[in-house]
């Protein structure tokens, strides 16, 4: 029940921080990725979203809209991100 509650409070945080990430048109990209994926996601890869989104909006736009190569990442699931909102 803890792990479910953890989840989901993870969940509502992470789809805030996706529709207000401060350009308009990563919190289009970001807010669509939420709300088609978050709730799929184990607790790993949201801790992972958490993560992830603080690379910063620009950087994240210029990787989905293809603007630059995206990096080498420890973290295998950032990839899997950009990957996923490219198709979304």
């Amino acid at each position: 029940m803890a792990k479910l509650n953890y989840k989901n409070s993870l969940i509502k945080k992470l789809q805030y921080r996706s529709i207000y990430s401060g350009s308009k048109e990563c919190d289009f990209v970001l807010s669509n990725f939420a709300k088609n994926n978050l709730e799929k996601l184990s607790i790993s890869e949201l801790e992972s979203y958490e993560r992830f989104l603080t690379l910063g909006d620009v950087n994240i736009w210029n990787w989905v809209s293809n603007n630059e190569a995206v990096p080498f990442f420890e973290d295998e699931n950032y990839e899997k991100f950009i990957l996923m909102m490219k198709k979304s």
